[in-house]
């Protein structure tokens, strides 16, 4: 069928809502001379089982901090727009920089470093889903994560309305996720293939800051538009497909259903099947919820992210 694409309202409502926040980790405020101790001896404190990358970074500031989770030092690379950004949101005392041109965090910022690490390595499962731990994430294991996320809510065939109630995050990454949003899939809009690549994405996002990523900050007003239209259509096209699955009553009425939505000409019959599944076409609201229940699916509340 031809893509339908809807009216949307809602996301002013629910571009605020967080989808994954930083894990919390101790702030460690270590003095300069606890600092300089440590900086003879944190290459050999460096956890070499975590692997944030696939043979070398892609990223030339390199940075050290405390993972609490593994207890390890973690070296990964940033951006220059992140380091600078950090460096404008924290104390200079936050950074210890050492002769090779490399930074140890300390306290609140590597903690917030530390804590965005933590979420993406843990709570998001990248760590468990390199399952070979050779720090690249083939599509196979980006499958594994928990890295979708996506708004929920209603939507009218009559009117051709879409309206966006909640968001939610950490939803897993599979297959059928990324085809209900095809585009935001193909605009590597969710995952990346390095932990460190995902971490300096994840720091760009939190566009103030606080340790959340807001609906908002992921996806704006347009790209949030076309993902509930892609999810729709999914949705739409599936219950198109099922004719064969249903008994031969509700059947009729799903046969009867998309030929009104084709414009071809109803029978008798087929509008009165239509009227008494309150589906027959009119200035009313026909909620798609309607649809699925008399094909015995029963969907009420509509569920963008899966």
């Amino acid at each position: 069928m031809d893509k339908l694409k809807f009216n949307h309202f809602g996301y002013e409502s629910i571009a605020g809502i967080s989808m994954f926040s930083l894990q919390k980790q101790a702030i460690n405020s270590r003095s300069d001379t606890e600092l300089s101790k440590l900086d003879k001896s944190i290459d050999s404190m460096t956890s070499t089982k975590i692997k944030v990358n696939f043979n070398e970074s892609a990223f030339k500031n390199q940075v050290y901090f405390k993972d609490n989770t593994s207890g390890e030092y973690i070296k990964i690379g940033l951006s220059d727009e992140n380091l600078n950004k950090l460096k404008s949101v924290f104390d200079t005392k936050d950074f210890f920089s050492r002769d090779d041109g490399s930074t140890i965090l300390n306290g609140k910022a590597e903690s917030f470093v530390g804590g965005w690490f933590g979420d993406i390595a843990y709570k998001r499962g990248y760590l468990e889903a390199d399952s070979n731990s050779d720090g690249f994430m083939s599509s196979v294991e980006l499958m594994d994560t928990y890295s979708g996320f996506g708004s929920e809510g209603s939507y009218y065939l009559g009117t051709m309305k879409a309206i966006a109630d909640g968001a939610s995050g950490y939803t897993q990454y599979t297959k059928e996720f990324q085809n209900r949003h095809s585009t935001m899939s193909n605009n590597n809009k969710y995952t990346s293939d390095t932990i460190e690549k995902e971490l300096n994405r994840t720091l760009n996002s939190d566009k103030n800051s606080d340790g959340k990523l807001s609906y908002g900050e992921l996806i704006n007003k347009k790209e949030h538009k076309e993902d509930v239209d892609d999810v729709i259509n999914y949705i739409l096209k599936e219950k198109q497909n099922i004719n064969l699955s249903v008994d031969e009553a509700d059947n009729r009425v799903v046969i009867a259903y998309n030929k009104q939505r084709s414009g071809s000409t109803l029978t008798p019959e087929e509008k009165a099947l239509l009227s008494k599944a309150g589906l027959l076409q009119d200035d009313k609201l026909i909620n798609l919820s309607s649809v699925i229940e008399n094909i015995s699916a029963n969907i009420a509340k509509v569920d963008f992210r899966v």
